[in-house]
């Protein structure tokens, strides 16, 4: 009764998940065709229509009441989605980062390969319903919007696959949707992180937040905010440069042009990207316990605030996170197809365990923790695939020893039983039943090779000798 019951919760998501790619539909069905075939085609695509003429007014217009729609989908289906993740007694991963993975594509093959579930935030809630009010510039949001919904729409198909667990979760993941008591505590925990952190940096001591602000926003150049620091060894690696801290800075500046929330000083604008990203750090947590689930990150900015502020990532949430590195690309090499076949096959446990070997008990709290875990990942799936070559060389050399050696030798003697002085008639049946096992093995070997040769593990093989 159990197996039935999962079986039909899992109809039932399946179901919910269609109404929220008929709503895709239904606003962004008129240019879907335009989608291209490369991975990064939903980037071009936003690009294109928010800066084709007349188009991109009409599209926005358009979705105007998108966040409306989007908004009653989740009163009728949040609480059913969110019992169904608390549930699911697997690894699952929060995602953190962007509003979505830049090619959701290749960060969920890389994830998939460890992580039984991802959960993504609904890109559609978070710009429709928060970011379209405070953006400024329709054809930037326009962009942004089209950007992610198709990033998602392209993995409508496994989203909807009738796999075991759901490999993705979209659930509307944003601080406003934390009842007021608890994200009142989330907010005070990282305002208080804020000045702890940002009197680490500038060796000051701020009492409150808008003595702090006031501080910062003396500083009107990125140069003059970097020469006042006093511990850069505190700032993230992007940060520890005067030449990538101001790059990242003109370009934080640029994005936040289009925003109606403007900054007069390079160092408010310091004050509130910290700010945001110690109230993410909170917020992340706070939805990874709720849903008895591991943080993941694909970008390095979030994941060191991550770090700074909890101590480091477990042995899961750090393996997840180490397989986006650029070095395990190769994976994405692998189609999508196949990570259906790898689930309904059930290899995920003995893929995680392979990947798992020599890695106990670790806490990755910086990069070189992370690029150790990583180096530890590559070393478990090269000897995967050594064993994996080793095996079906194995076999192969199974067959070739059959067909070229025991059939012709037992062959040779079957046909001696014809000559006529050789009349033993027993010695004639046992020969022909030892020829009709031969060929059963070779037949059986043959499929195990071919089953081999197509698995999940030998398509990673494959990608990774190319690479």
């Amino acid at each position: 009764m159990a197996e039935t019951s999962d079986s039909g919760r899992t109809m039932d998501i399946i179901k919910v998940y269609a109404k929220y790619f008929d709503i895709i539909d239904d606003y962004f069905g008129s240019i879907k065709h335009y989608l291209g075939p490369e991975e990064d085609s939903h980037i071009d695509l936003g690009y294109s229509i928010a800066n084709y003429p007349l188009i991109s007014d009409l599209i926005y217009d358009a979705t105007e009441e998108l966040d409306l729609e989007i908004e009653k989908y989740w009163k009728e289906n949040l609480h059913q989605l969110i019992d169904y993740a608390k549930l699911q007694n697997v690894l699952k991963c929060v995602y953190s980062g962007d509003i979505s993975p830049t090619i959701l594509e290749n960060f969920v093959k890389k994830s998939a390969l460890y992580i039984d579930t991802i959960i993504l935030p609904d890109p559609i809630f978070n710009l429709s319903l928060f970011q379209r009010q405070i953006l400024s510039d329709n054809k930037y949001y326009l962009n942004k919007l089209i950007r992610h919904v198709f990033n998602i729409w392209k993995l409508k198909d496994l989203i909807l696959a009738d796999t075991k667990e759901r490999i993705i979760l979209i659930l509307p993941i944003n601080l406003d949707l934390i009842n007021t008591k608890d994200r009142n505590i989330l907010l005070n925990n990282a305002d208080a992180s804020i000045l702890a952190y940002l009197g680490s940096v500038f060796n000051r001591e701020f009492n409150d937040k808008e003595s702090c602000f006031e501080f910062l926003r003396q500083f009107e150049t990125s140069a003059a905010l970097f020469t006042n620091v006093a511990r850069r060894d505190l700032l993230p690696n992007e940060f520890q440069k005067i030449e990538t801290f101001i790059e990242f800075f003109e370009r934080f500046s640029e994005t936040g042009k289009y925003s109606k929330i403007g900054t007069d000083s390079i160092g408010e604008s310091f004050g509130l990207y910290i700010s945001s990203q110690f109230v993410r750090v909170q917020e992340h947590r706070f939805i990874c316990d709720r849903l008895i689930a591991e943080p993941i990150y694909d970008y390095e900015l979030p994941w060191f605030f991550f770090n700074y502020e909890i101590g480091g990532l477990d042995m899961d949430a750090s393996i997840a996170t180490a397989l986006q590195k650029e070095k395990f690309e190769w994976i994405t090499k692998v189609p999508l197809a196949a990570l259906k076949i790898f689930r309904e096959e059930n290899k995920l446990d003995y893929m995680r365990c392979a990947i798992r070997r020599g890695l106990t008990d670790l806490k990755a709290k910086n990069d070189k923790d992370l690029i150790e875990v990583s180096n530890i990942v590559e070393k478990n799936l090269h000897e995967e695939f050594m064993r994996q070559k080793s095996e079906t060389e194995g076999l192969k050399r199974e067959v070739r020893d059959i067909t070229r050696k025991e059939i012709p030798i037992t062959t040779g003697g079957f046909l001696a039983g014809f000559i006529p002085y050789i009349s033993n008639i027993v010695s004639l049946l046992m020969a022909g039943r030892d020829i009709t096992k031969m060929i059963k093995r070779k037949k059986e070997i043959d499929q195990n090779i071919s089953k081999k040769e197509c698995n999940y593990i030998n398509l990673l093989m494959k990608s990774y000798e190319r690479n």
